[in-house]
């Protein structure tokens, strides 16, 4: 499964970051509960905490590792530092947390 395509597919039909993220991986997390909320955990960005969280609970860790990579590409993982930088828009934000996510996923077997 493509879960970049499905984040942004999601997400552009209006449900939030965080769920679009989390929603997308619904195919290889078994663990799932409920979609982090957007900013929760310092003002980090939603699409962000639910590719962590997704890791997570999959048991692929590597949450210094996704947090680099989507740096390098935003410059913060933080939401309104992220609007304010006007680097990208939402949707990329959620594509590029799938994305990420996915290739860790991956690089791990998972």
């Amino acid at each position: 499964m493509d879960h970049e395509k499905a984040a942004r597919a999601t997400h552009r039909r209006g449900t939030s970051c965080a769920g679009s993220v989390y929603q997308a991986f619904a195919d290889v997390n078994k663990h799932m509960t409920n979609a982090p909320t957007p900013r929760s955990e310092g003002g980090k960005c939603g699409a962000v905490l639910s590719a962590e969280k997704v890791l997570r609970e999959v048991g692929v860790g590597k949450i210094d590792e996704f947090e680099r990579e989507f740096k390098e590409r935003f410059g913060s993982v933080k939401c309104y530092e992220l609007l304010g930088k006007r680097n990208g828009s939402c949707n990329d934000f959620v594509g590029a947390a799938a994305a990420i996510a996915d290739k860790l996923l991956e690089k791990q077997g998972a």
